[in-house]
């Protein structure tokens, strides 16, 4: 084959290359344009949800001091944790809901008096300080206060924390709060299109937040020391409402 067929091959073959890179880019441009229209607008909307709190949690800590004998410390906080955890079961506190959350030993030291002195010996170990700490879910609100005092007489030395969520997310109050979010979005982009001398093309997005804000319904005490007047009355704690608010965002097509 002679050197100019050769070339002309070679041309035609850029052409054919060119052309069909050429082809592409178009159909993939106007498949874009017809998926997102390039003149669009976004209205947003909301509704909130008011949701009774039917869940309190809550954390309860055994500390244990003592001297060097560490099993001696240990037995006494586990002691007194089993008396715990044995009492939340009586009153219906399911296995699942409770959660060790902390566990730690740490040592107490006796520092020597080094006035005067030219070499201060170090620091010895006068013993051992133990925290566990239980994280609890109560699902049975009536028996809260009760609860609350019940695990201090059973050696717990603080209680804090107590914080209210809804374990069962109410999705028909959710989806009549959507509802009206996007009643209020398309209200909004009616309006705007009037005002724009303009009409409504199709929706072509959609996008939905949802943030759950709890009421400030938080609470603890220090159950070291009055265990007997926790005992006469308990504790009155109100679950008070979760706000659940639900925003949307709609794009549409603005047609002439």
């Amino acid at each position: 084959m002679s050197e100019e067929r050769i070339q002309q091959i070679k041309i035609a073959s850029l052409v054919v290359l060119t052309l069909s890179v050429a082809t592409y880019a178009y159909q993939y441009a106007r498949s874009v344009s017809q998926a997102y229209p390039t003149k669009t607008f976004t209205v947003d909307g909301d509704a909130k949800i008011e949701t009774v709190t039917d869940v309190a949690t809550f954390t309860a800590s055994v500390v244990t001091e003592g001297g060097k004998n560490v099993a001696e410390i240990q037995k006494q906080n586990v002691d007194k944790m089993n008396g715990i955890n044995a009492f939340l079961k009586e009153q219906g506190v399911e296995k699942k809901d409770l959660q060790t959350s902390q566990y730690t030993l740490v040592p107490r030291y006796n520092y020597p008096n080094c006035d005067g002195q030219s070499v201060c010996p170090p620091p010895s170990i006068a013993g051992y300080t133990l925290t566990q700490t239980l994280a609890i879910k109560v699902r049975d609100l009536e028996r809260l206060g009760d609860i609350l005092s019940g695990i201090v007489e059973k050696g717990a030395n603080t209680v804090s924390g107590v914080s209210f969520t809804v374990d069962d997310e109410n999705l028909a109050a959710k989806e009549q709060a959507r509802s009206e979010a996007i009643a209020e979005a398309a209200k909004k982009a009616k309006i705007i299109a009037k005002a724009g001398h303009f009409r409504l093309g199709k929706i072509v997005s959609f996008y939905e937040d949802s943030g759950i804000t709890p009421d400030p319904a938080q609470g603890g005490y220090d159950g070291m020391g009055g265990v007997a007047e926790m005992k006469a009355v308990p504790p009155v704690i109100e679950p008070g409402t979760q706000s659940d608010t639900v925003r949307v965002n709609l794009t549409y097509e603005i047609r002439h």
